[in-house]
C-alpha cells in the first residue's frame, strides 16, 4: 500500500507534491497537539484544584469547568497551537524554518505572517523549548565549572509605552556603550557546565558580579558534594562555601588550562557564536534566548533531530505570554541602578555616563 500511494504521490506536478507535502505536515502537527484524554488535576489558568466536568469541545475533546476562576478548558489550553489563531500548517512550516535557522524576515515571508507576529511566535517557541529543559546536575561526584560574562545592556523597545524612563539614548542593540570597564551598563550572566554535559546560562544581575549575583546564578541548583571550577572572582567564596560544595577552585581567568575552566570557556564561545546573528538581544529579552542556546546544547547530545524535539515540544507545550504582559513587562533588575524612575538626587549618573551626558540630562 505504502509503494502505491508513493507511486501516485510522485506522478502528481511539482505545485501539487509541494501541497502535499504541506498538508501531511500540517496534519501530523495537528495529531501531536492533541493531549490525551485525562482527568486534569488543576486549572491551567488559576491552579484551583476543584474542577468538574462539562460536556465536549466541537473538536469532541472533554471540556472542564474551573469551581475557582469559573472558566471552561480542556486539555490544550494554554497550549501554543490553541492560543493562536494561526492553523497548524503555518505553526509547522514555522518550526522547521526555525530549525533551519532562517531569520525573523525570512520565518515571517515563508509562512505569511507580519514580521511582529514572527518575532511573538519565536518568542513563544523559546518559552517552551525554556520549559523543556533538562534540569542542571550538580551533586555528589560532578564536577562543573562556572563563569561570568558581561554583554552590554540593551533597553530596546517601545520607550513610549514603558513604565519606566531610562536616564540615556537609547544605544542601537546594545553596540552603544563606550564606558570602559564592568561599570552598570554591563549585564551579569552566568553560565555553569558539568562533566555530563549540562549547561546552565543565566542573566543575574548588573554590572560586576557580586555575591547576590551568584545566588541567583546558582538558585535551584544545589551544588553539595560537587566539584566547582571558577575564576579568582572572591563574590564566589560564600556562595559556594554555604552551598557546602565538596571544593571550590578557584583560577586565574588568563592563565586557566583547558582542564581548569576549557569547558566553560568553550560554551561561552558557543554562546557568542549563536548570538550573533541576532545582532544585539534587548536585556528584557535574553533569558528566552539564552533558553534556546540551552535547548539547543541538549539537542546536541541527542540522538533524535532538532526538528523530531522541537515539533512535538511545540505541539504539545503551554506557555503563558501573553503579548499585552510582554508590553507592560519590566525591564530586569532596572531597580539596581535607576530605582524604576528618573530623579537626580536618587541617582548617581556620573557613575554611569559621560560627564557631557549627565549635564544634558539633568
Amino acid at each position: 500500500m505504502y509503494d502505491s500511494l508513493l507511486k501516485n504521490a510522485l506522478q502528481l506536478p511539482r505545485q501539487l507534491k509541494e501541497e502535499l507535502v504541506a498538508a501531511l505536515r500540517a496534519a501530523i502537527f495537528e495529531e501531536m497537539s492533541h493531549a490525551p484524554e485525562g482527568e486534569p488535576a488543576r486549572c491551567p489558568r488559576c491552579g484551583h484544584a476543584h474542577v468538574v466536568s462539562k460536556g465536549h469541545d466541537r473538536d469532541g475533546g472533554r471540556r472542564w469547568l474551573c469551581r475557582g476562576c469559573g472558566r471552561t478548558f480542556s486539555a490544550k489550553t494554554a497550549g501554543v497551537p490553541a492560543l493562536s489563531k494561526l492553523d497548524p500548517e503555518t505553526w509547522s512550516e514555522y518550526v522547521e524554518g526555525m530549525v533551519e535557522g532562517q531569520p525573523l524576515r525570512g520565518l515571517a515571508k515563508r509562512c505569511g505572517v507580519c514580521l511582529k507576529t514572527s518575532w511573538y511566535m519565536r518568542v513563544r517557541v523559546c518559552s517552551v523549548m525554556e520549559s523543556r529543559l533538562a534540569p542542571f546536575r550538580c551533586d555528589r561526584g560532578t564536577s562543573a565549572q562556572i563563569d561570568e560574562k558581561y554583554p552590554n545592556e540593551s533597553l530596546s523597545g517601545n520607550r513610549d509605552r514603558s513604565r519606566a524612563k531610562v536616564p540615556r539614548e537609547p544605544h542601537v542593540n546594545g553596540h552603544g556603550v563606550t564606558k570602559r570597564g564592568l561599570s552598570k551598563l554591563k549585564a551579569c550572566m552566568l553560565a555553569g557546565v558539568n562533566d555530563l554535559g549540562d549547561c546552565l546560562c543565566r542573566l543575574a544581575g548588573r554590572g560586576r558580579a557580586g555575591r547576590a549575583q551568584v545566588e541567583a546564578g546558582i538558585k535551584g541548583v544545589p551544588p553539595a558534594g560537587a566539584v566547582v571550577s571558577t575564576d579568582d572572582l572572591s563574590s564566589y567564596v560564600r556562595p559556594l562555601g554555604d552551598a557546602r560544595v565538596l571544593a571550590h577552585n578557584r583560577f586565574n581567568s588568563k592563565g586557566a588550562g583547558e582542564d581548569e575552566l576549557g569547558m566553560v570557556s568553550a560554551l561561552h564561545s558557543r554562546m557568542e557564536s549563536f548570538l550573533a546573528p541576532f545582532n544585539g538581544v534587548s536585556t528584557r529579552r535574553l533569558p528566552l534566548y539564552l533558553a534556546w542556546f540551552c535547548w539547543e546544547e541538549q539537542a546536541r547530545r541527542s540522538d533524535a533531530t532538532r526538528l523530531g524535539m522541537l515539533a512535538p515540544q511545540v505541539a504539545n507545550g503551554t506557555t503563558d505570554l501573553r503579548i499585552r504582559a510582554m508590553w507592560d513587562e519590566p525591564r530586569p533588575f532596572f531597580d539596581e541602578c535607576w530605582g524604576g524612575r528618573v530623579w537626580a538626587d536618587e541617582v548617581d549618573l556620573d557613575d554611569l555616563y559621560e560627564p557631557s551626558f549627565v549635564s544634558a540630562v539633568v
